[in-house]
Parts: structure tokens; C-alpha cells; sequence
């Protein structure tokens, strides 16, 4: 059964990223662009073998074979949420560009080319030369600083159904720049009627070391963190697949608490919630993709595949295998992935680092050509669920955690 969680930030949620941050005076922790679903996975499971301790009245549960259950729940998340409209990643098939100090926005849509235009495939090898259709960039202004992070559902939806044309984005991205020029640099409230959120603002603190033993800080020994700041009355919506068969532990009722999110324990509140239709593909989008012979797969968290860029669950010519849809076969054309984000973390029962983990980004778009098989049926099956491949390091099970999860739509070649 899935159970929904609500999670409001009362505090800078620190987040760091894998670069080295030791005792060393001027030491600067790095934050993350975003909240990483392991993050979120790791508070949720703490929280409730908490729960289910004091339930019990004893700590076994983090003692015994119980937490093993525990440490494997399938948690799918985040997606944020803020003045009642979820927002997602901008996909990386959406460029904003600025040209004579207006934005626009440019569409990049794979284009079938002959080998006389200059198209020499992947890697060192050229491989893939006749799969791939490279994508074309039809625009001379380069992308823009001030171009939004995050787009509303309502106008994702509208995008993956390739029913938003360009025209439309004008005066929205012209409301968009003039408010990030306005207001943006000087406060973190945001405009509910635009569908666009910048990235989230990042708190700088310096602090001062403390001798252990003294408890008087340490002279010249200054270290700098940064944390994300949420926009004021923004919250993470996160569902937890509990098993209905467990008959020993039940799900805490009436589930509302405080508890440490994210480093340096800092404080945000949980609490259970109603979302029936958050993991539900809309009507629109099942219309559209009903016997489509083009679709496309955006990532709304990061994506672990076992060939980098490449998930693995294509073959060596690009196409799906079984496993991924036993009826559905696609096609890979083309990508439009960023640089891999490197995602790693703490171990609290190994006590020491996680191995980091080579991630395809949020927003990263992969276009299929659909061979055979109607595509109703895997995006009916697949929306806001993880594609991610099954890690091979143990410790770190990035399908449950929630990385991977996907939405789906429509796009026409060029």
C-alpha cells in the first residue's frame, strides 16, 4: 500500500555534495542544486523504526532483522510542491535562450540526417551512427543565467503532450525575467501565477570549531556551510510502499512528527497525507501516447544505468529488452543528457562514506521511436516510476531509494 508523506522544511536542509570537507580552518561545505532522493529515503526509514521503537517500547528495532525490512522500503520521491501546484526539473529537450534582453525558448527535437552532414556517431569509435539522429539547434543566442529550474505540472504535462507551442512561452518568460530581475535578488517569495521557480536559494554561515575538550572555540579555525533554502510554504511529497502482509509492525497512525532532516540536524515536520492521484499518469497524456509512434522519457530525479548515459536496459543496438517491457519494444534516437552528477552519502551502519555514484541528472530526456507494441500500456505502467538499473553495490539501492522515477510523452522528429 502506498502511504504518502508530507515533509516541511523548518530549517536550511544541508545537503553536500562529495567533495572533501574535514577540520581544515577555512573548510567550505558545498551544497547540492537539489534535495537527493537517498536523503529523503534514509530520514524516512529512520523515522519510522523510531516510530516502531517506541511503539514497541524497546529499541530492537534497530537491532534486529527487523530493520533489514526497514532499510529496504521502497520509497519514491521527492517531487516539491508549493502553493498547491507540483514542479518538476525543466527538461533538458527546453533550452532559454536571451536575445536582445528577452528570453526565449528554443525546442530540440532529434532530426534524421545523412552521413554527408557530418554526423559521426558516439565515443572514440563513432558507434551508433546509423541509430542516433543528433538533435538540431536552430537558434544564435546562448542559454541564459536567469533561466527558471523548476516548471509546474500543469505545463510539463502540456509540454510532453507537445501541445505548447513557443508562442506561448513569450510573454511568460518576458513576466519570468522581469520578476527574477526585480524581485529575485532580493527576496525568496515567488509569484504563484508564473510557472516557473528558479533554483533554490543557498544559506552561507560561518562557523567556528569547538575544542572537545575545552568546549571554547578553537583559534583560526573558521569552516563555512551552505544549506537550500525552500520558498516559504514549499513542501516534498514522498510515498512509502508499506506491506500490507506485515502483520508485526503497523503504520504509525496519525503520523506527525519533528525530526532531523538532511546534515547538521537540521529540523523539518512529517506528517501523513492524502494524494491518491500524484502517482496516476493524467488522461491527457494517456490520449496522446495511446498507439503514438514517438515517445519520450524525462527523469524528475537523478538516474543510476550501469552504462552511464546509457540505461541497461537497452541492447547493444539500442533497443529495449524484455525485462524493461515485455510487450513494448523502443528504439532508442537520441539523448539530451548533461554532465553525470556524482551522488554519494554516509553510511550510519558501515560507518564510513558511500561510493559514489555516476548519476544521469533530473531533467535528462531520452527520445524512443516506438518499433512495436502499443506505448499506452508502459507509460500507463511506468509514470513516476523508476527506471534506475539495479545498483551492484549492496549498499546502496537506488530503486528504492527513488532515484529513477520518469514521466513520459510525445515528441515529432524535426
Amino acid at each position: 500500500m502506498m502511504r504518502m508523506l508530507q515533509i516541511r522544511p523548518l530549517d536550511p536542509i544541508v545537503v553536500r555534495d562529495g567533495r572533501p570537507f574535514g577540520e581544515t580552518p577555512g573548510a567550505r561545505a558545498h551544497s547540492m542544486d537539489e534535495i537527493t532522493p537517498s536523503v529523503v529515503a534514509g530520514t524516512i526509514r529512520t523515522l519510522l523504526g523510531k516510530y516502531l521503537s517506541d511503539a514497541s517500547h524497546n529499541d530492537i528495532v534497530f537491532q534486529s532483522k527487523t530493520m533489514e525490512w526497514i532499510t529496504k522500503l521502497v520509497v519514491r520521491g521527492p517531487l516539491y510542491e508549493w502553493g498547491g501546484k507540483l514542479y518538476f526539473p525543466v527538461p533538458k529537450d527546453m533550452e532559454i535562450y536571451e536575445v536582445n534582453g528577452r528570453l526565449q525558448a528554443g525546442i530540440k527535437r532529434p532530426v534524421r540526417i545523412s552521413h554527408e552532414q557530418g554526423f559521426l556517431g558516439t565515443g572514440k569509435t563513432g558507434q551508433y551512427e546509423d541509430i542516433l539522429w543528433p538533435v538540431s539547434i536552430r537558434h544564435e543566442g546562448k542559454p541564459s543565467p536567469h533561466a527558471p529550474a523548476y516548471i509546474s505540472a500543469d505545463w510539463m504535462i502540456k509540454w510532453l503532450g507537445d501541445s505548447l507551442p513557443l508562442n506561448d512561452w513569450s510573454q511568460t518568460l518576458d513576466n519570468w525575467h522581469k520578476y527574477y530581475r526585480e524581485l529575485h535578488s532580493q527576496t525568496n517569495v515567488h509569484p504563484v501565477d508564473l510557472p516557473f521557480m528558479p533554483s533554490f536559494v543557498r544559506d552561507i554561515r560561518t562557523h567556528t570549531a569547538i575544542d572537545s575538550s575545552t568546549h571554547k572555540a578553537k583559534d583560526q579555525a573558521l569552516f563555512t556551510t551552505e544549506a537550500l533554502v525552500l520558498p516559504e510554504g514549499m513542501s516534498l511529497l514522498t510515498g512509502v510502499e508499506w506491506p500490507e502482509d506485515n502483520n508485526e509492525w503497523r503504520w504509525p497512525e496519525h503520523l506527525s512528527a519533528v525530526h532531523s532532516f538532511g546534515g547538521k540536524r537540521r529540523l523539518a515536520h512529517f506528517s501523513e497525507v492524502k494524494h491518491e492521484d500524484l502517482w496516476r499518469c493524467p488522461d491527457d497524456i494517456l490520449s496522446r501516447v495511446d498507439g503514438a509512434r514517438f515517445i519520450r522519457m524525462v527523469l524528475i530525479t537523478p538516474a543510476y544505468f550501469s552504462k552511464g548515459w546509457q540505461p541497461g536496459w537497452l541492447d547493444n543496438e539500442l533497443q529495449t529488452t524484455e525485462e524493461f517491457h515485455p510487450e513494448v519494444r523502443l528504439q532508442l534516437r537520441w539523448a539530451c543528457v548533461p554532465r553525470w552528477q556524482p551522488i554519494s552519502g554516509w553510511s550510519y551502519a558501515r560507518r564510513k562514506a558511500k561510493a559514489v555514484r555516476r548519476m544521469a541528472p533530473a531533467g535528462s530526456v531520452y527520445f524512443f521511436e516506438v518499433k512495436s507494441g502499443n506505448p499506452l500500456q508502459l507509460v500507463e505502467q511506468l509514470w513516476l516510476q523508476s527506471v534506475s538499473d539495479p545498483n551492484r553495490r549492496k549498499g546502496a539501492l537506488d530503486r528504492e531509494d527513488g532515484f529513477g522515477l520518469a514521466v513520459w510523452g510525445i515528441w515529432s522528429p524535426q
